[in-house]
């Protein structure tokens, strides 16, 4: 990747971490629907993000020790990985990110748990790095795969680099290139827009927020942050071909993402009308239309 690219991505991430909203306004701020995508992975409501996928990768290890090293591209802030070292499924992480600001965070997060001899947080490109020469016991893509510009060349070179029995951990976006939904999925959410009060449409920090949602051009895309889903069309045909019999489970996200960005803040947590919408998302996954999924692959 050029160092121009880079520096951009690592810009605009680190604006993203500089800017302070403590609203509710996106699917990942919702206990209520962390625990559906957690019910839709392991079967079970669990609280916490990624709590299903430990649960399975700790099922899959059955009597094996805990992992030894841990690789994470696209780390952000750390607090995923932190999560993954408390629950003692890996031992310690090796962490890339562009952006300082939120490797800065990363190295705070982890000295207020205590875990700063487990983790480490490097500014570098790991595929131009010596450490992608290294083998790691576990994988991890944590809403940074759909980030690559080559779907299959990350995947690829995650096989590669894993140890015989080591995992991919994978719980990411895998929907449209850029962005660019379709025709059926703007209709789906416009619809169920369309159907909502008013009152929810209220934006509690000045301007009403868009009834109508539609899909960004492609400059717009390029010159936000060229990476955003560059390439997440390709995660899931990729997983299939690098691993033999992954688990792949779509998570939906028609409905609580694209549909509910921003207006969640005024849906309240353990309303009947989340609920139903989260019902609808699980008929959207159904129609073939997921936007995320979680995917364990052993090598």
């Amino acid at each position: 990747m050029e160092d121009k690219m880079k520096e951009k991505i690592g810009k605009h991430w680190s604006s993203e971490t500089n800017q302070k909203n403590s609203n509710r306004d996106r699917w990942w701020k919702s206990p209520t629907i962390i625990r559906h995508i957690n019910q839709t992975i392991c079967g079970e409501p669990l609280d916490g993000w990624n709590a299903a996928g430990i649960k399975l990768a700790k099922r899959v290890l059955s009597k094996q020790k805990i992992l030894e090293l841990g690789l994470s591209v696209g780390s952000g802030n750390g607090m995923k990985e932190l999560n993954l070292l408390e629950n003692d499924l890996v031992h310690k992480f090796i962490c890339f990110e562009f952006s300082e600001d939120r490797i800065s965070q990363g190295r705070e997060n982890a000295k207020n748990k205590g875990l700063s001899d487990r983790i480490i947080f490097l500014n570098e490109d790991f595929f131009e790095s010596i450490y992608a020469s290294k083998k790691y016991d576990m994988v991890f893509w944590d809403n940074s795969l759909h980030h690559m510009m080559d779907a299959f060349v990350a995947v690829e070179k995650s096989y590669e680099v894993l140890r015989k029995g080591g995992i991919f951990f994978c719980n990411d976006f895998v929907g449209k290139n850029q962005f660019q939904w379709s025709d059926m999925e703007l209709a789906i959410v416009n619809g169920v827009r369309a159907s909502l009060d008013n009152k929810i449409f209220q934006n509690p920090n000045g301007e009403n927020f868009q009834r109508i949602v539609g899909k960004p051009t492609i400059e717009w895309m390029n010159n936000t942050d060229p990476s955003e889903a560059a390439d997440s069309q390709s995660i899931i045909p990729a997983i299939e071909k690098v691993f033999s019999k992954p688990i792949i489970v779509p998570t939906g996200g028609l409905i609580y993402h694209l549909c509910l960005n921003d207006i969640l803040v005024n849906i309240e947590e353990d309303s009947n009308l989340l609920k139903y919408l989260l019902q609808m998302d699980d008929e959207t996954i159904k129609m073939g239309m997921t936007q995320y999924a979680f995917a364990l692959g052993i090598k």
